[in-house]
């Protein structure tokens, strides 16, 4: 599989937090996590939530164990001056990236080899509170003003577009929200985006590939990926086998 990535490929993983008995993903998948992942684990107040956070933990080793030869366990993070993650273990696949996110009913994990990449999923289901002031605080201008036009019915569907897609190009850059959301402007032809930067944003609109995706009727997906010399492919990926053969709920 790791070879596939050094073609040009990046995987697409995701899981429904409900696909595997809740028992015995606690109870198998509490050995994956580290000291402080089982800390944060049992911060979690709201069972739904704890189930979550667990179900992305769980994800996130299984499938990087599909590409480095090392137990889901044995994965260690460390984290960038802005948060983000990435491989600690000298002995993993050299480039090897990874990015997760993860709502209620969905958790993602997008990896690719040697590239800048960042995946956002959200529940595209619900309709915001407030959404028209969300945007003209976090969206560009002409974000705003091509949100707005649109009838009031169809706002909604081009809101999650546009905040998906941001959030995965803040994450694929590892820099968070220290980058803003407002110094660049998509437009969404989907499955696809292009995007714009403002005159005194610092990157290139050329080396970037967007897509939405849409693995079910609720939530929706975007990923960012910096484009290289190699041709990109994205292929996704249901990990309900891959995740119950890893924490031994099916033989391998």
């Amino acid at each position: 599989m790791f070879a596939a990535l050094e073609r040009g490929a990046c995987h697409l993983w995701h899981l429904s937090p409900l696909a595997l008995p809740n028992g015995d993903l606690v109870e198998r998948g509490m050995a994956f996590l580290s000291t402080d992942e089982s800390a944060r684990y049992a911060r979690f107040l709201v069972p739904d939530a704890a189930r979550t956070f667990l179900s992305a933990r769980v994800l996130l080793r299984s499938v990087l164990s599909a590409y480095g030869d090392l137990a889901p366990a044995a994965w260690r993070f460390d984290t960038n001056p802005w948060g983000r993650p990435y491989i600690a273990n000298a002995e993993a696949p050299a480039r090897l990236e990874f990015n997760i996110s993860h709502k209620p009913g969905l958790v993602v994990c997008f990896v690719g080899y040697g590239r800048d990449l960042g995946v956002d999923v959200e529940d595209a289901s619900a309709e915001p509170a407030y959404l028209d002031d969300i945007a003209s605080r976090f969206f560009s201008p002409s974000e705003v003003a091509a949100l707005l036009a649109l009838p009031q019915r169809e706002r909604p569907k081009r809101f999650f577009q546009l905040w998906t897609l941001k959030e995965s190009y803040i994450k694929a850059r590892g820099m968070g929200l220290s980058l803003g959301l407002s110094g660049f402007s998509f437009t969404v032809d989907e499955p696809s985006a292009t995007v714009r930067f403002e005159k005194d944003f610092a990157d290139d609109p050329e080396t970037w590939d967007f897509r939405l995706f849409r693995p079910d009727a609720r939530h929706l997906i975007a990923t960012s990926v910096r484009r290289s010399e190699l041709p990109l492919t994205i292929e996704i990926r249901d990990a309900e086998d891959l995740v119950a053969r890893a924490v031994g709920l099916v033989s391998k």
